[in-house]
């Protein structure tokens, strides 16, 4: 169960549902949730410094503590309402240390909730590294939520996007409080790579018949990818199923290559419909 929660909270639009989906998972599991504002602070190179007047400096923390209060107050209010308990942290990080305070956090927390990157919101704290970063460094899950649409349900209707590589194992393992009280799981299997010596098969053993016996309601298919991209695929049939949730390993291969070359990490991340749980 995910019994310690943590939410980052911003002033954009799209943290509302953000903060909604997180309130829906913290209530199920009856968790503590922890609302993270992260305080920017701009880095000005020394040879501008002396042209900013102390005013200006002092009007930007003014703004920057208005919002953190305005933040403050929303998640609070949303707490109450949904009877959730709530602890509230601000941090102050550097505009190029904002994934990696982030990070610190969330190593801390059993799951942190995050929202995918929008190059359109104006936030400080919107940054591309966010949440990638996290995802990478944090050590443990991540929600990550778009930041268009509306999510009634979180987790009745699973979808597993299933090979026997190290991250795949371990969102199938972090994600293991939303499978078991789910209604409905799809475990889609992509051929592995024949040359990788980890990811050969286990006589006897598979990932349907572990989940089985977890409790789960299983149905398994492997994925049929011609012509299409596997990030694609797995979006087309989240659609199809009515899927609330994906769980998926992050990054299987290095992440500059996936930014290169692309992959399913980066095409779910660009492209996400509906919330996905990340491990690496």
């Amino acid at each position: 169960m995910f019994r310690d929660m943590l939410v980052h909270i911003d002033n954009s639009k799209s943290c509302v549902e953000r903060l909604s989906v997180a309130l829906k998972v913290a209530k199920d599991q009856k968790a503590h949730l922890t609302g993270l504002y992260v305080l920017t602070q701009f880095e000005i190179p020394r040879f501008m410094e002396v042209q900013i007047s102390a005013d200006i400096m002092k009007q930007q923390r003014d703004a920057m503590a208005e919002g953190a209060k305005t933040a403050k107050a929303a998640f609070e209010a949303a707490c109450d309402k949904a009877g959730v308990p709530y602890t509230w942290q601000e941090a102050h990080s550097l505009s190029s240390e904002i994934a990696e305070t982030v990070a610190m956090y969330a190593r801390h927390h059993d799951l942190t909730v995050l929202g995918q990157y929008n190059p359109e919101c104006s936030e400080a704290t919107s940054v591309s590294e966010m949440p990638d970063k996290v995802i990478l460094t944090a050590g443990a899950p991540v929600l990550i939520v778009p930041y268009i649409g509306k999510f009634e349900t979180i987790g009745t209707r699973v979808m597993v996007a299933w090979k026997p590589y190290r991250e795949a194992v371990r969102a199938v393992n972090d994600g293991m409080p939303f499978l078991e009280t789910a209604k409905s799981t799809l475990v889609l299997c992509a051929d592995p790579n024949k040359a990788a010596r980890d990811s050969i098969p286990v006589p006897k053993v598979d990932i349907a018949e572990r989940l089985e016996r977890h409790g789960v309601k299983v149905r398994k298919e492997t994925l049929d990818a011609n012509g299409i991209s596997i990030g694609d695929l797995l979006l087309s049939r989240a659609a199809d199923e009515s899927i609330d949730l994906i769980l998926c390993g992050a990054y299987g291969r290095p992440r500059l290559r996936e930014l290169m070359l692309g992959g399913v990490t980066q095409h779910l991340l660009r492209h996400m419909t509906v919330p996905v749980l990340m491990s690496h």
